[in-house]
Parts: C-alpha cells; sequence; structure tokens
C-alpha cells in the first residue's frame, strides 16, 4: 500500500465526516441547542480532537503498523472481538448513511423511481468506488472536497442578503444543558473520524492531517448550520428534513437558472459515495486483518449488499434514521472513546528486561 501525503488525509477527513453529516442534522439540532448548536459542534469538535490526539500517540507505537493487527497479535481473542465489534458499528453507520442518501435523493430528485432501485444504484457505485481501493478514495476528495469549499463561499455570499441576525438572538443567553445535549447528539457522526486511523496503517495516516481535516470539517459544519440559522430560521428548520438543500434553493446566480441547487447536488453527491465506499473499504481491511487468506478486495460487494440491505431493514423512513443519531451515540462512546482508551492502556509498551551481568 503506497504511502498518502499529509494534506491527502487532511482531505479525506473532510470527505469523511462532511460530506453526509451536514445533511440532516441541522435540524435536530436547531431543535435542541437553537441559536447556539455552533456551541455544541465546537464541544464535539473539542472532545474528537483529544480522542484522535490519543490515537496518534498510540500509533506511533507501531510505526508503520496496523494498531488492531498489534492487538490481535498480542491478545487473538480480545483483538478480534474488537474487530468484530468495529464491524458491527461500522455496518451500522454504513446503512444509515446508504438509507440517507436513498431517502434524500427519492424526496428531493427522483419521486417516481422506486426506493429499492436507487438503492440498488447506489449500492453498485459504492461498491465500484471501494474496490478502487485508498487511490479512488484520495481521488474523489482531492476533486470535489475543493470544489466543495469554493461552493461554500459561494453559498454564503449569495444567501448572505436573506440572512436575518435577529434569528441568531440572544447571543449570550447559553442554555448549557440543550447545548450538552446538542453535543450528544452529534458526537457520534463527528466522531466517526477516530475509527480512520485505527483501522488503516500508519503509511496511510499522518496525525497532522487528521487534526487539520477534522477542524476544517467542524468550520464547515458551523458555518453551514448558522447560515442555515440565519437564512431559512430556527423555527422552519426544525420542522424541515433537509434544511440544508432548502438554503442551497435559495441561491440564485441569475435569473434563468431557477434549479441551479440541481448543479450543487450533483457535485456533493460524490462526495457522499466517497464517503460510503470508504465506509466499505475500512470493513474489508478489518475483514482481512481477522482473516489473512481473505481477499479485502472481494469482500467489498457482499459487504455493500449487506449495509444495502440493514439500510432498508433497520429504517422505515427518513425521520427514524434522523432520530437514531441519539441512540447512535451510545454506540459512539464505546467505540469513539472507551475501546480506543482501552487500547491506549492495554497496548502500553512493554519494558525490556536488562540482562544482569556475571
Amino acid at each position: 500500500m503506497k504511502t498518502i501525503t499529509t494534506r491527502q488525509v487532511a482531505l479525506l477527513a473532510v470527505l469523511y465526516l462532511f460530506s453526509v453529516n451536514y445533511l440532516d442534522i441541522s435540524a435536530k439540532l436547531s431543535e435542541i441547542a437553537h441559536q447556539h448548536g455552533y456551541v455544541s459542534y465546537l464541544l464535539s469538535v473539542l472532545v474528537t480532537l483529544l480522542m484522535l490526539w490519543i490515537v496518534s500517540r498510540l500509533i506511533r507505537r507501531f510505526s508503520g503498523r496496523n494498531v488492531v493487527a498489534v492487538m490481535i497479535d498480542r491478545y487473538p481473542l480480545m483483538g478480534r472481538s474488537i474487530a468484530i465489534l468495529y464491524m458491527f458499528f461500522l455496518l451500522l453507520v454504513s446503512a444509515g448513511e446508504i438509507r440517507s442518501c436513498v431517502d434524500f435523493t427519492n424526496t428531493s430528485l427522483l419521486n417516481r423511481t422506486p426506493i429499492i432501485v436507487i438503492g440498488l444504484l447506489v449500492a453498485i457505485t459504492v461498491v465500484y468506488i471501494a474496490q478502487g481501493g485508498i487511490r479512488t478514495l484520495v481521488g474523489i476528495a482531492e476533486i470535489y472536497v475543493p470544489i466543495w469549499f469554493m461552493l461554500l463561499l459561494m453559498v454564503v455570499i449569495t444567501t448572505w442578503r436573506d440572512a436575518e441576525i435577529s434569528n441568531l438572538q440572544p447571543f449570550l443567553h447559553f442554555q448549557w444543558p440543550n447545548i450538552f445535549h446538542g453535543s450528544w447528539v452529534i458526537f457520534s457522526s463527528v466522531g466517526e473520524l477516530i475509527v480512520f486511523p485505527l483501522i488503516l496503517s500508519g503509511k496511510c495516516y499522518k496525525s497532522k492531517g487528521g487534526y487539520v481535516g477534522l477542524l476544517i470539517s467542524g468550520l464547515y459544519l458551523i458555518v453551514f448550520l448558522i447560515m442555515v440559522q440565519l437564512v431559512v430560521g430556527i423555527p422552519l428548520s426544525t420542522k424541515l428534513l433537509y434544511p440544508t438543500y432548502e438554503l442551497v434553493r435559495q441561491v440564485q446566480v441569475t435569473d434563468f437558472m431557477d434549479r441551479f441547487d440541481l448543479l450543487l447536488v450533483a457535485l456533493w453527491l460524490p462526495t457522499v459515495f466517497g464517503k460510503l465506499g470508504f465506509n466499505l473499504y475500512l470493513m474489508s481491511n478489518l475483514m482481512q486483518i481477522m482473516v489473512p487468506k481473505v481477499s479485502g478486495r472481494l469482500m467489498v460487494a457482499p459487504l455493500g449488499a449487506l449495509s444495502y440491505v440493514c439500510g432498508m431493514w433497520f429504517f422505515k423512513n427518513p425521520v427514524q434514521q434522523i432520530n437514531f443519531n441519539e441512540q447512535l451515540m451510545l454506540f459512539a462512546i464505546v467505540f469513539e472513546i472507551a475501546i480506543p482508551l482501552l487500547l491506549f492502556f492495554v497496548l502500553w509498551p512493554r519494558r525490556k528486561r536488562k540482562l544482569r551481568s556475571g
């Protein structure tokens, strides 16, 4: 596996966090934390940054090796159990995000197309991307993440005329119980980045790139949340299924382009496919770590089919999938905080015994 640069790791981190999370979380966060939803984001980013630092210190002990593979070598039963648990967690996350992508496409773009057909098309595309490996994912990140950064600036500039600063008032009346509740809901999504360095080897992860990617993604998400609250309004955004898409629909470049949002969605969907493909790539890597004789590339298609089936089975409608974020936090505490801390202490460097002379 070829080494990737720090810049590419940062772009991958932005792709992994920003592509799906900004779609449906704004409504829930505005409902819970109101105008101070950005504080909930900041708290979640800070906790994730701390956990990334801990995981980075752990990776330094085994330069070039995979943390989960090291755990399996030292403690085979515990290591394989942790790998299976992370497989389950990634499957749950992948199923929810596939369902979110399918529901958005069906609701906003292809109303008459059966949801099963859309799901199959998404699953096939994601499998094809994941089979391309880390280089394909890096290519998607290098192309579309800078484009989305420019689109973010365009959205802010073109919709600022409709912004109402009063929507964020009172500015300093912090309701900390609601803010912490908002952080509880959003951390499961922001903290997903912690899985990235745990599963990939040291050659594919650079600590500095992870930090930069997390901070840029946090900035992206906070800006979009504030713009939704300023332009759409908090009362209306809590009643919309996809308030961020409603913000994008307010973008008007010229008088003759009424559906400019379709172009933005067309540029956004590849980033979603990249994120979903990344999940399958991580799961296939875990499978190959647990069973070295099994080809990870050959396992991508079965894992993609399983994620698609679980996404259709676990969630009956988009509302159920969005509300699942609160329950997902219970899993996040285990997989994004507890297990990394466990690995940090269990894989503590062994002291070398000094041979006594004479």
